[in-house]
């Protein structure tokens, strides 16, 4: 509508000088403010791809019985919704709600629910297989530009646009913001503590999240030198709040790929609701300035709606790092465990080969200073990141069991580790 047009046309020229300061760190071709949805339609014959850089909200973990089970975090909830999940009623989500709908959103269709502990997204009706679940214009996320290993850089841009006096003044995009998980929420292991690091008991996880410490660290000081600093309008921020924007890029950001511009990170509001299933049928699409989730098959009024992560390409090393939580079962674990091992990342795989064999295995069982029963009753009794790293190192224990399962069965040459 115009008063939409009219917020746009004075929000872009305010974010593309607020992104400047970042420019070194990409393409010199990207436009580093908002694209435009006609611009982005041009890319509509390449290949948008929301694979492996795709990420969303995290979830913590809780036990029942023996399962590791995600549970919510964030608002206060009340039960609106019939059935097996409950609407949650928080007045930031409803502001949410109406200010996309207001930016040209459809997301009459869901709304944010409980669903016993788990905060997702439900359907408020029934939706029929290759029907939209949600779709949101491109002018309602924001674009924090190309694609890298250092989410640094994007965290940068975030903070920048968050802290603005001239935007908070004006409220562009505060409803977006205000329901973005805040620092005491983040869990993923940029911030565990060493006690809480060690409790994974993975070398290779815990030399990754130190080594990302180090870059992140460096990443913010150079944000902070007095020329970087005059290109951005001497937008400084704390470490902290840096940080907190190096939660949201690796948590909720979905990164686009097209041939002309390669990857671009977007974060895009509602769709960063969904959770993961591996099982999900959903899919994410990007066309005309839209982005949309399509449901795979029927969905019934009151279901949780989920999506995949990463293409289903992940295990729980880059899920417990990119999200803060853990999945159980997840058969890309046993893939890292027994794939011939690598020094680089397998081909199509965001993580290593260890080529473990059944000695090898049953070493990696034993170098652990719990059993997965001792982890099973030690569950209950933690919280937090604590609780989090117990639910990883149990996992992990559990892919080996597996792995060994399929060796000893004789399956050496069958295992299927097709995508």
């Amino acid at each position: 509508g115009p008063g939409k047009s009219e917020m746009m046309q004075t929000w872009r020229p305010l974010f593309a000088a607020l992104l400047i300061a970042s420019a070194h760190a990409f393409s010199p071709a990207l436009p580093l403010g908002l694209k435009k949805a006609a611009d982005f339609g041009h890319h509509q014959h390449a290949r948008p791809n929301c694979g492996s850089s795709l990420v969303m909200m995290a979830k913590k973990s809780s036990v029942k019985g023996n399962k590791v089970m995600p549970t919510a975090k964030g608002f206060t909830t009340k039960a609106k919704l019939v059935g097996p999940a409950k609407q949650i009623s928080s007045p930031k989500i409803s502001k949410l709600m109406a200010w996309m709908e207001k930016g040209g959103a459809n997301v009459g269709k869901v709304c944010v629910a409980d669903f016993n502990g788990l905060r997702g997204v439900a359907a408020l009706q029934d939706i029929e297989a290759g029907e939209a679940i949600v779709t949101v214009p491109q002018d309602l996320s924001l674009n924090l530009g190309s694609e890298g290993s250092n989410p640094g850089y994007a965290a940068a841009q975030l903070v920048r646009i968050e802290t603005d006096t001239e935007r908070k003044a004006a409220g562009w995009f505060q409803e977006f913001l205000d329901v973005l998980p805040p620092y005491a929420e983040c869990d993923t292991t940029d911030f565990f503590s060493d006690e809480e690091l060690a409790a994974l008991e993975w070398p290779s996880i815990i030399e990754e999240t130190k080594r990302r410490y180090t870059m992140l660290r460096s990443t913010y000081d150079a944000t902070q030198i007095a020329s970087v600093q005059e290109k951005a309008n001497n937008a400084k921020f704390t470490y902290e709040e840096f940080m907190w924007g190096v939660y949201q890029v690796v948590s909720r950001v979905l990164t686009i790929y097209t041939n002309a511009d390669g990857g671009i990170k977007y974060l895009i509001p509602m769709i960063d609701f969904f959770n993961h299933d591996p099982s999900s049928a959903n899919t994410l699409k990007c066309s005309q300035g839209i982005f949309s989730v399509v449901a795979g098959k029927r969905i019934k009024a009151g279901q949780q709606i989920n999506i995949v992560y990463g293409s289903g390409l992940l295990n729980n090393d880059r899920i417990v790092q990119e999200y803060g939580f853990v999945e159980a079962e997840c058969p890309n674990d046993v893939k890292q465990l027994v794939m011939p091992a690598t020094k680089d990342l397998l081909p199509g795989f965001p993580f290593a080969g260890m080529g473990k064999d059944e000695q090898g295995l049953s070493a990696l069982l034993a170098g652990f200073s719990t059993s997965a029963e001792e982890d099973e009753k030690l569950l209950p009794t933690l919280q937090g990141k604590m609780r989090i790293a117990v639910s990883f190192r149990l996992e992990k224990k559990r892919a080996i069991a597996r792995a060994l399962a399929q060796l000893s069965g004789g399956a050496v040459g069958t295992l299927d580790f097709s995508d």
